[in-house]
């Protein structure tokens, strides 16, 4: 356990005289849940994910929702290892071991063991590190097989536990697959209906939705791969499956606290549309966020107002901004009111000059770009259906419209991809700059390169991540095609790619390796330690086999990505294994065969999805 110091306390204190919008209730008759966001205050603020957990655990009378954060990080943060700053300029960590005290919440600077629930939010991989590290530094025991009575119960939810919660599973009571609106009741009735410990981990496993890892039981072959799952209680679940929302337009997902000490601390959040149907097949959030649901531009604009009280820019947040059918209608009442406007994810082939104009009307200087792949070749591999034109006239666009900066993102590394590839990634940014500067001599593109991680529950989850040594050949081949012509190249680290990608198909023996992992070049030798090898994890993958993951299902059937993959494979040029698939399924992987760089085929529907996949 570590300790509770006054520069801790007075770090929080003063982060709450900075708040707009804390959430600050009386602890008597309620139920107090710790909800934490196991990275640094600057990154959790910034998650609308966890903002609106935090007000819609609120919400309910009977709890008080406070956050924590993991402060120092062990890793998962481009802060970790350098010194993290908490919000007083004098408070600067020299060291974990100096900084070491016990993590207290926001609100009332209380310990972990003073609440009932410690709740997780889970968005990414790398964060996994400090779900344990959290936990011992508060007293609590980092494996739930070793918790009593007097500990609380511990749940995590999140993107990246609901598609896989297996390598810190052994750390969990219990795990919300998917969203947390529709099993609210529930966990209202489970912690507020009596009983101890036990018993109330035991009515949690019965709520829809639940996953509950110790009821269920893995069993390994020699070789590391998955014999079977074994259920004493057959009643239990399996797959788990995951919960969603049925109407958006029953609650507002926006910022619940704002900030002047993160980066989007200048605006208000709104989320105004949940899923995409786009079926992108490296994609994690495309499959694990369906079916696609629209807000109504009325109850967005309600929020909108709402939030334009605390800011006058306001975030729209979703995995496909500009695939709203009301989009422009939204754009056009916000500016009408006096708003600033941002977007996230923005479809490439869904820019007009209008939604350019709107931007530039609120002052946008850089448009963000995600061809993802530079070649046509590759784009059908991944089945990001965008032609080269498009990708350019969309950034001419943004030109012609006064938005002097692009930022392009691209994925190296993907699944039969060559150096040609990465070639016609280069060629493609540097055509960008050339058409951006016919209508602003002074324009410029920058270019970030992250290396692709094969994740669970998508068509590429079964792909073996490209080495290290390959992404890095193809990142410098891209550096040294456009350095010359000014171009910024940005890049994650491949290695640092690896361990993520470890992490996204892992299994539960990877929950020791974690508690011993202080730093990220430690992981692997770690791993050796307890006689597993970080190779089984970035290899292929037996595409008919049992994956740790196969406990939760995100509601698309494991039949599609296996058709999703062979697809690619043939449209690569690949290799395609024996697919256990139903007749209509196989037809289409056989005609992807040997199709090359060709015109992408004819989607087929995505499951729970909005129309096809595009």
């Amino acid at each position: 356990m570590g300790r509770i110091r006054a520069q801790d306390i007075d770090v929080q204190r003063k982060r709450l005289g900075r708040e707009l919008g804390t959430i600050r209730k009386d602890w008597g008759g309620r139920l107090p849940i710790a909800l934490c966001y196991p990275n640094s205050y600057a990154v959790g603020m910034c998650n609308l994910g966890f903002q609106s957990v935090y007000g819609l655990f609120n919400s309910a009378r009977s709890f008080v929702c406070e956050r924590v954060f993991a402060e120092p990080v062990l890793v998962g943060s481009r802060s970790a290892g350098r010194g993290d700053w908490t919000g007083d300029d004098r408070y600067q960590l020299e060291s974990r071991s100096q900084a070491i005290g016990e993590p207290l919440s926001v609100e009332s600077q209380r310990p972990l063991t003073d609440f009932a629930v410690v709740a997780f939010s889970l968005s990414f991989e790398l964060d996994y590190f400090n779900v344990g590290d959290v936990l011992r530094r508060a007293g609590i025991p980092p494996m739930a097989a070793d918790r009593t009575e007097t500990d609380p119960i511990v749940i995590a939810g999140g993107p990246a536990a609901s598609g896989n919660p297996e390598p810190v599973a052994p750390m969990l009571d219990a795990v919300i697959v998917g969203e947390v609106e529709p099993v609210m009741d529930g966990l209202q009735e489970v912690f507020l209906g009596g009983g101890d410990r036990w018993e109330q981990i035991d009515r949690l496993s019965r709520l829809p939705g639940v996953y509950v890892p110790a009821r269920y039981a893995i069993g390994y072959e020699a070789d590391g791969t998955i014999s079977g799952v074994d259920r004493p209680d057959q009643q239990a679940a399996l797959p788990v499956a995951r919960l969603n929302a049925r109407n958006v337009n029953d609650f507002q997902t926006m910022s619940t606290v704002l900030s002047p000490d993160i980066e989007l601390g200048d605006m208000f959040l709104i989320e105004m549309t949940r899923g995409c149907a786009r079926g992108c097949r490296f994609c994690l959030a495309g499959y694990t966020s369906l079916p696609v649901r629209h807000r109504n531009v009325d109850h967005l604009m309600d929020g909108i107002q709402h939030g334009m009280q605390l800011r006058k820019r306001v975030g729209l947040i979703s995995a496909a901004t500009s695939d709203h059918p009301h989009l422009e209608q939204l754009l056009q009442r916000m500016l009408e009111v006096g708003a600033d406007v941002s977007l996230s994810s923005l479809r490439i082939d869904r820019i007009t000059p209008f939604l350019v104009e709107a931007l530039v009307r609120s002052r946008t200087r850089t448009i963000t770009l995600a061809p993802e792949a530079g070649s046509q070749r590759m784009r059908d591999v991944i089945n990001k259906r965008l032609t080269h034109d498009q990708i350019v006239h969309a950034a001419e666009l943004a030109g012609r419209g006064g938005i002097p900066n692009v930022k392009l993102y691209f994925i190296v590394g993907l699944p039969g991809e060559t150096d040609d590839d990465a070639r016609e990634l280069a060629a493609l940014s540097g055509e960008i700059l050339e058409r951006t500067r016919e209508h602003n001599r002074y324009a410029r593109v920058a270019v970030n390169l992250s290396p692709h991680v094969p994740k669970a529950q998508t068509a590429f989850q079964w792909e073996a991540m490209a080495d290290v040594e390959t992404s890095t050949r193809r990142i410098k081949l891209v550096q040294r095609a456009l350095g010359p012509r000014g171009i910024d190249v940005r890049f994650e680290a491949p290695a640092a790619q690896r361990v993520q990608a470890i992490l996204a198909r892992g299994d539960r023996r990877l929950a020791p390796v974690l508690l011993e992992t202080q730093r990220l070049q430690q992981f692997e030798p770690n791993l050796r330690r307890h006689g597993l090898d970080a190779e089984f994890y970035l290899g292929s993958m037996e595409p008919n086999g049992i994956m740790p993951w196969s406990l939760v299902s995100t509601g698309v059937p494991e039949w599609y990505l296996k058709q999703e993959f062979g697809r690619a494979r043939g449209l690569g040029g690949q290799d395609i294994p024996l697919l256990e698939l139903p007749p209509k399924a196989a037809a289409l992987v056989e005609a992807a065969r040997g199709n090359g760089s060709v015109a992408p085929l004819t989607p087929s529907p995505l499951p729970g999805g909005e129309g096809a996949a595009a």
